[in-house]
């Protein structure tokens, strides 16, 4: 069932961020999506270790004629849990993809900054990297 679905706790628990990603065509996905937002939650916010920025992203919008879960599902869903949202077709549009990761990273670099957090930036410099060595080198002239 889709509630049996679970994220190990320890990655919650220290990660800088987190992207969840469901499958528009199939409400089975959406209900893990958001269940794992609820353990993000229960972990990082109600457990004290401090809010991380979250991206929401449903994926296969290139198959929309098949769409089982609605972009307003989706909306509502990030509203819910404070994400960020976005639609895509990993399949057609790295880029918005890459924008999604790019503003993820800067919201989590912002939060690494502030005096209260006293864990090293160089985490984020490394997955900005990461995403920019996966994205950035698809770029092709049509």
């Amino acid at each position: 069932s889709a509630e049996s679905q679970s994220v190990p706790v320890e990655p919650l628990s220290w990660a800088d961020g987190f992207i969840v990603v469901y499958n528009i065509i199939d409400r089975t996905s959406f209900l893990n999506a958001k269940n794992i937002l609820q353990q993000i939650k229960e972990i990082r916010v109600d457990g004290c270790k401090g809010e991380v920025p979250v991206g929401l992203v449903g994926n296969k919008q290139d198959l929309c004629h098949a769409r089982q879960v609605s972009e307003e599902e989706g909306r509502t869903l990030a509203q819910e849990h404070r994400c960020l949202f976005q639609e895509v077709s990993a399949a057609e549009d790295h880029q918005e993809i890459s924008g999604l990761f790019t503003e993820l990273i800067r919201s989590a670099a912002e939060r690494l900054r502030r005096p209260t957090d006293l864990r090293r930036y160089s985490g984020s410099k490394s997955m900005a990297k990461l995403i920019n060595n996966v994205f950035g080198k698809r770029r092709k002239s049509v």
